[in-house]
């Protein structure tokens, strides 16, 4: 599967790349989208300020719309989660996300951030992009900001920490978000990355 990955400034593409390479994917760094063509999926990475991997985006947002309408499927990882809601605590006013889920990602509100290091996940319940994966799995996470105001119907999955039990899987139809990092999350985040590899082949997930 060819796989675009898109250059937010703001992400850990080498690794992104790499754990795509095991799984058997044809990954691309781009660092825009718009002439693009022939490719099966798209990957929204980031790693750091919100405002910075909104301008990218921002620049993007028509064909990152019309790549979702044409229903290949797009995978957000950590920031490029958040980018899929309306809108960020951290961004500055008129810094309007995609909206492809409902909602808007605020600070934890917890003593010690960031959130970093291994947390087991939930799984809420049936979930394409988390089949195959053992309920409470652990996965490499690093963020102070998360979706705390969302649709329930979108979440498919939860963590806990600090005492607070915040989302970290999203799925609507073709568009999937995770909080952690599977390229830093060993067999458990290669199978998430196969499973997307799977959707954008428009094969079954085994």
């Amino acid at each position: 599967m060819r796989i675009m990955i898109l250059d937010c400034g703001v992400g850990n593409l080498a690794s992104i790349c790499a754990s795509l390479k095991k799984v058997g994917a044809e990954p691309r760094i781009v660092s825009s989208i718009v002439l693009e063509e022939g490719f099966d999926g798209l990957v929204i990475p980031g790693v750091g300020s919100y405002s910075a991997a909104f301008k990218k985006v921002d620049e993007e947002r028509r064909r990152i719309m019309s790549i979702v309408e044409e229903g290949r499927p797009v995978l957000g990882i950590c920031l490029g989660l958040q980018l899929m809601f309306n809108g960020s605590q951290e961004g500055k006013q008129g810094e309007e996300g995609l909206g492809f889920f409902r909602g808007f990602v605020k600070k934890i509100p917890v003593k010690r951030l960031p959130h970093i290091g291994w947390n087991s996940i939930e799984i809420a319940g049936k979930s394409v992009i988390l089949k195959g994966l053992e309920n409470n799995s652990y996965m490499y996470f690093a963020h102070s900001y998360a979706p705390l105001d969302y649709a329930e119907d979108d979440a498919a999955a939860y963590a806990r920490y600090g005492g607070i039990r915040f989302p970290v899987v999203f799925e609507k139809e073709n568009v999937i978000g995770v909080q952690f990092h599977p390229e830093k999350s060993w067999q458990p985040g290669l199978r998430i990355l196969r499973n997307f590899l799977s959707l954008c082949g428009g094969g079954t997930i085994v």
